[in-house]
């Protein structure tokens, strides 16, 4: 195989490879509010359905909510979200107070963090899963 042979299918592997790097990252596209299923910090996974400006959840611990559970009920006003979160019966009664969240983005909900809280709220990030396992594996 000659120089210019070899040269042009390093082109096209490299073209090939970019391509489905692209398709691959626009699987991970920021959502446009905050619904969905979230990962936190905490180990938690939270199910957060925005309708207009309230926002609700359910929180649960990684062992399907054994440890904890809890439920919030928010006002998002742009990129903040304020509101009130209890433990429920679930997983192991604790706690409940208020929590302030702090959403990063412009186009769309790229995750958020806690701002402020009461009553011992451990979580402090939320990011969302990516599908894509070559730029986000999943464990």
């Amino acid at each position: 195989m000659n120089s210019i042979h070899r040269a042009a299918r390093t082109l096209t592997f490299a073209l090939c490879a970019a391509a489905l790097a692209g398709q691959a990252h626009a699987s991970c596209a920021a959502p446009k509010d905050m619904n969905g299923v979230w990962r936190s910090n905490d180990g938690g996974t939270y199910y957060v359905r925005q309708i207009g400006n309230q926002v609700w959840w359910m929180g649960q611990s990684s062992d399907s909510g054994k440890n904890w559970t809890n439920v919030f009920s928010g006002i998002r006003t742009g990129n903040t979200v304020k509101g009130t979160w209890a433990d429920v019966p679930r997983g192991q009664v604790r706690s409940g107070g208020t929590l302030t969240l702090t959403i990063s983005g412009t186009t769309g909900v790229l995750g958020f963090a806690r701002a402020s809280a009461t009553g011992g709220f451990s979580g402090s990030k939320w990011f969302m899963n990516c599908d894509d396992v070559v730029l986000n594996p999943v464990p």
